[in-house]
Protein backbone atom coordinates (compact mmCIF):
# COMPACT_ATOMS: atom_id res chain seq x y z
CA UNK A 1 0.00 0.00 0.00
CA UNK A 2 3.16 2.35 0.90
CA UNK A 3 4.87 2.08 -3.34
CA UNK A 4 1.37 2.90 -4.26
CA UNK A 5 1.04 5.75 -2.44
CA UNK A 6 4.29 6.54 -3.23
CA UNK A 7 3.60 6.40 -6.91
CA UNK A 8 0.76 7.98 -6.55
CA UNK A 9 2.34 10.68 -4.55
CA UNK A 10 5.27 10.74 -7.64
CA UNK A 11 2.25 10.96 -10.53
CA UNK A 12 0.91 13.75 -8.72
CA UNK A 13 3.91 15.73 -8.38
CA UNK A 14 4.43 14.67 -12.43
CA UNK A 15 0.91 16.29 -12.99
CA UNK A 16 1.68 19.33 -10.97
CA UNK A 17 4.81 19.98 -12.81
CA UNK A 18 2.78 19.61 -16.76
CA UNK A 19 0.27 21.51 -15.48
CA UNK A 20 3.27 24.61 -14.35
CA UNK A 21 4.51 24.23 -17.29
CA UNK A 22 1.65 23.78 -19.71
CA UNK A 23 0.46 27.38 -17.58
CA UNK A 24 3.66 29.20 -17.92
CA UNK A 25 3.58 28.16 -21.90
CA UNK A 26 -0.39 28.97 -22.45
CA UNK A 27 1.10 32.58 -20.47
CA UNK A 28 3.84 32.97 -23.43
CA UNK A 29 1.18 32.07 -26.01
CA UNK A 30 -1.21 34.93 -25.08
CA UNK A 31 1.58 37.52 -24.68
CA UNK A 32 2.61 36.25 -28.10
CA UNK A 33 -1.36 36.43 -29.34
CA UNK A 34 -1.53 39.73 -27.57
CA UNK A 35 1.58 41.48 -30.04
CA UNK A 36 0.49 39.25 -33.21
CA UNK A 37 -3.09 41.06 -32.66
CA UNK A 38 -1.74 44.68 -32.12
CA UNK A 39 0.92 43.99 -35.21
CA UNK A 40 -2.37 43.41 -37.59
CA UNK A 41 -4.22 46.25 -36.47
CA UNK A 42 -1.55 48.32 -37.20
CA UNK A 43 -0.84 46.90 -40.71
CA UNK A 44 -5.13 47.45 -41.00
CA UNK A 45 -4.96 50.76 -40.43
CA UNK A 46 -2.15 52.14 -41.61
CA UNK A 47 -3.81 50.21 -44.57
CA UNK A 48 -6.98 52.00 -43.89
CA UNK A 49 -4.87 55.40 -43.78
CA UNK A 50 -3.45 55.05 -46.96
CA UNK A 51 -6.99 54.03 -48.89
CA UNK A 52 -8.13 57.71 -46.75
CA UNK A 53 -5.68 59.16 -48.39
CA UNK A 54 -6.22 58.23 -51.88
CA UNK A 55 -10.10 59.34 -51.80
CA UNK A 56 -8.55 62.97 -51.79
CA UNK A 57 -8.77 65.35 -53.82
CA UNK A 58 -12.26 64.28 -54.72
CA UNK A 59 -12.62 64.55 -59.08
CA UNK A 60 -16.04 63.58 -59.65
CA UNK A 61 -19.74 63.08 -58.26
CA UNK A 62 -19.55 59.46 -58.45
CA UNK A 63 -15.80 59.65 -56.31
CA UNK A 64 -18.15 62.08 -54.02
CA UNK A 65 -20.57 59.58 -53.53
CA UNK A 66 -18.16 56.46 -52.95
CA UNK A 67 -16.68 59.03 -50.09
CA UNK A 68 -20.07 59.39 -48.95
CA UNK A 69 -20.23 55.75 -48.24
CA UNK A 70 -17.03 54.75 -46.89
CA UNK A 71 -17.23 57.60 -44.24
CA UNK A 72 -20.80 56.27 -43.06
CA UNK A 73 -19.16 52.78 -42.99
CA UNK A 74 -18.36 53.18 -38.72
CA UNK A 75 -17.42 55.79 -36.44
CA UNK A 76 -13.55 54.64 -36.90
CA UNK A 77 -13.73 55.58 -40.80
CA UNK A 78 -15.24 59.03 -39.98
CA UNK A 79 -12.58 59.97 -37.45
CA UNK A 80 -10.11 58.59 -40.05
CA UNK A 81 -11.35 60.85 -42.90
CA UNK A 82 -12.01 63.78 -40.36
CA UNK A 83 -7.99 63.80 -39.34
CA UNK A 84 -7.30 63.33 -43.16
CA UNK A 85 -9.26 66.45 -44.22
CA UNK A 86 -7.76 68.29 -41.42
CA UNK A 87 -3.94 67.62 -42.32
CA UNK A 88 -5.42 68.60 -45.73
CA UNK A 89 -6.88 71.81 -44.55
CA UNK A 90 -3.98 73.20 -42.31
CA UNK A 91 -1.47 73.35 -44.83
CA UNK A 92 -2.40 76.61 -45.98
CA UNK A 93 -5.60 79.27 -46.23
CA UNK A 94 -9.03 77.44 -46.96
CA UNK A 95 -9.91 78.93 -50.46
CA UNK A 96 -6.63 77.21 -51.44
CA UNK A 97 -6.31 74.22 -49.49
CA UNK A 98 -9.81 72.97 -50.14
CA UNK A 99 -8.49 72.21 -53.46
CA UNK A 100 -6.55 68.80 -51.98
CA UNK A 101 -10.14 67.77 -50.73
CA UNK A 102 -12.07 68.65 -53.74
CA UNK A 103 -10.83 69.28 -57.47
CA UNK A 104 -11.59 72.80 -59.09
CA UNK A 105 -14.18 71.93 -61.61
CA UNK A 106 -15.94 69.49 -58.77
CA UNK A 107 -15.74 72.49 -55.98
CA UNK A 108 -17.30 75.00 -59.47
CA UNK A 109 -20.31 72.85 -59.51
CA UNK A 110 -21.17 72.74 -55.91
CA UNK A 111 -22.41 75.06 -53.19
CA UNK A 112 -23.91 74.45 -49.73
CA UNK A 113 -27.36 74.37 -50.78
CA UNK A 114 -27.71 73.66 -54.08
CA UNK A 115 -28.81 77.00 -55.45
CA UNK A 116 -28.43 78.81 -58.55
CA UNK A 117 -28.47 76.40 -60.61
CA UNK A 118 -25.61 74.39 -58.66
CA UNK A 119 -25.34 70.90 -56.48
CA UNK A 120 -25.81 70.65 -53.22
CA UNK A 121 -22.75 69.58 -50.68
CA UNK A 122 -25.48 68.90 -48.43
CA UNK A 123 -27.02 66.43 -50.37
CA UNK A 124 -23.74 64.22 -49.07
CA UNK A 125 -24.51 64.76 -45.45
CA UNK A 126 -21.52 62.73 -43.89
CA UNK A 127 -18.92 64.40 -46.23
CA UNK A 128 -20.67 67.85 -45.88
CA UNK A 129 -20.22 66.90 -41.63
CA UNK A 130 -17.08 66.04 -42.24
CA UNK A 131 -15.75 69.04 -43.79
CA UNK A 132 -17.38 71.70 -41.81
CA UNK A 133 -16.09 69.70 -38.57
CA UNK A 134 -12.83 70.15 -39.77
CA UNK A 135 -13.14 73.86 -40.91
CA UNK A 136 -14.47 74.77 -37.75
CA UNK A 137 -11.22 72.97 -35.78
CA UNK A 138 -9.24 75.48 -37.82
CA UNK A 139 -7.46 78.20 -36.03
CA UNK A 140 -9.13 81.64 -36.24
CA UNK A 141 -11.85 80.61 -38.62
CA UNK A 142 -14.82 82.43 -38.86
CA UNK A 143 -18.67 80.28 -38.68
CA UNK A 144 -17.49 76.98 -40.91
CA UNK A 145 -20.52 77.08 -43.08
CA UNK A 146 -19.35 80.89 -43.22
CA UNK A 147 -16.36 79.92 -44.15
CA UNK A 148 -16.87 77.24 -46.67
CA UNK A 149 -19.37 79.67 -48.44
CA UNK A 150 -16.41 82.07 -48.78
CA UNK A 151 -13.60 79.55 -49.75
CA UNK A 152 -16.22 78.10 -52.45
CA UNK A 153 -16.79 81.84 -53.87
CA UNK A 154 -12.80 82.32 -54.29
CA UNK A 155 -12.02 78.87 -55.75
CA UNK A 156 -15.01 79.71 -58.48
CA UNK A 157 -13.42 82.95 -59.03
CA UNK A 158 -9.75 81.91 -59.37
CA UNK A 159 -11.09 79.09 -61.89
CA UNK A 160 -13.07 81.89 -63.70
CA UNK A 161 -10.00 84.09 -63.85
CA UNK A 162 -7.97 81.08 -65.37
CA UNK A 163 -10.28 80.77 -67.84
CA UNK A 164 -10.73 84.24 -68.98
CA UNK A 165 -6.65 84.22 -68.93
CA UNK A 166 -7.03 81.68 -71.33
CA UNK A 167 -9.09 83.13 -73.87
Amino acid sequence: MEKRSERIGQRLRALEMAIETNSKQLEENRKQTARNMALVKKVFLEGKAKNVRQAFPVSSDKDLADLELKISESVESKKRYIKEVKNLLKRNILSKAIKSVAEEQLLCAYNIGGRNGKKALKSFPQFFSVLIECIASLVGQQEAEKALSHALTCVKNNANKKKNKTM
